[in-house]
């Protein structure tokens, strides 16, 4: 299949979709918009797509990065339809259904790209590109878990450019919370905000210290040696 995008009246229907699958109304979101020229437009005629699965977002987000890397990059943020008939495309990928077949999309931001300072890293699959995209594999412990749903700590950092556009806050994270057996966020990583060190309590720090200290122009482990004493124990593990 080649690489397609929603028009005005496709991203109008699979919006109706969602909003019938959130009610109860409907069981089913229709994979034959895909191909509709009524309701699509093609992309590129060398771009093709297969069905597939992806075992993390980090797969995920490695794997949009490399299928648009020939798009000019002015072509791909930005554009709702594209993001919009990719998440039709990977819909059972991004809301898979549940053990009596129905699917939870929640809200339709994660499916039709909200470009808002708010909403934009909440798409299923623009947040993994785009984070991708400026981290590489240095984005494996905000992009552990499963396609279809977001880490506490992706969400506490990717919500916020002046952190998520830091190479240095990202290396952080890397060396705070990623259990180096597994790959996944430590135990406790990303509890409420009142766990001592745990990503929350980083975020707050890293936003004090950001009064007096350049941590644009500071590496992983300078952020992580001018913590104070509640990471420490983080850092031991």
């Amino acid at each position: 299949m080649l690489l397609r995008s929603l028009n005005h009246n496709g991203v109008a229907r699979f919006r109706s979709a969602l909003g019938k699958l959130r009610d109860g109304t409907s069981v089913e979101v229709s994979t034959d918009l895909l191909e509709d020229n009524a309701h699509t437009e093609a992309v590129s005629a060398e771009i093709n797509v297969e069905p597939r699965s992806f075992v993390s977002r980090l797969e995920l987000g490695e794997y949009l990065n490399g299928l648009l890397s020939a798009l000019p990059i002015e072509e791909i943020d930005r554009n709702r339809g594209l993001w919009s008939w990719l998440s039709l495309w990977l819909f059972d990928v991004v809301c898979p259904r549940r053990a009596d077949g129905s699917r939870k999309p929640g809200r339709d931001y994660r499916h039709i790209p909200d470009f808002g300072y708010r909403h934009r890293h909440r798409h299923l699959l623009f947040g993994p590109y785009e984070l991708f995209r400026r981290h590489g594999a240095r984005s494996i412990v905000l992009l552990a878990g499963a396609p279809s749903s977001e880490s506490g700590l992706y969400h506490e950092i990717a919500g916020r450019q002046e952190l998520v556009s830091n190479p240095g806050v990202i290396d952080a994270t890397v060396r705070l919370y990623m259990d180096r057996k597994t790959g996944a966020p430590k135990k406790g990583a990303q509890g409420s905000a009142t766990v001592p060190g745990g990503v929350r309590r980083l975020v707050h720090v890293l936003q004090q210290l950001d009064l007096t200290f350049d941590i644009h122009a500071m590496t992983g482990r300078q952020i992580v040696d001018l913590l104070p004493d509640e990471f420490d124990v983080w850092r031991k593990r």
